[in-house]
């Protein structure tokens, strides 16, 4: 992925050289996949719960649907972050995957 913004030190983010075009499409992008996890959201929602009501909790789409309704919890909540959490843990990763790894993970 090509970054359009840098954090400065402050913690705020400066986007230089692009136009106001291509900094309105990214923001564009961002929020049309803000929705659509909003709208998966809801729907595998609506569908656990009248597979629940057919007395179908244990099937195999009911399980499906639950891992998928976990996933789409999990983006909603790093989305709604504050950004300097979400700064914060693209840090801590890239440290884990920089030049000096020596191959072990760390699991936290």
């Amino acid at each position: 992925m090509e970054r359009y913004t840098k954090q400065t030190p402050e913690g705020g983010y400066t986007a230089e050289g692009l136009s106001t075009e291509e900094l309105l499409a990214a923001l564009g992008k961002y929020e049309d996949l803000y929705e659509s996890v909003e709208a998966e959201l809801e729907l595998v929602r609506l569908n656990l719960e009248e597979l629940s009501k057919a007395g179908k909790a244990r099937s195999a789409t009911y399980t499906m649907l639950t891992g998928s309704r976990f996933m789409l919890e999990e983006m909603q909540k790093r989305l709604n972050e504050p950004a300097e959490d979400i700064a914060g843990r693209l840090n801590a990763l890239k440290r884990q995957l920089g030049p000096e790894d020596d191959g072990f993970r760390d699991v936290e």
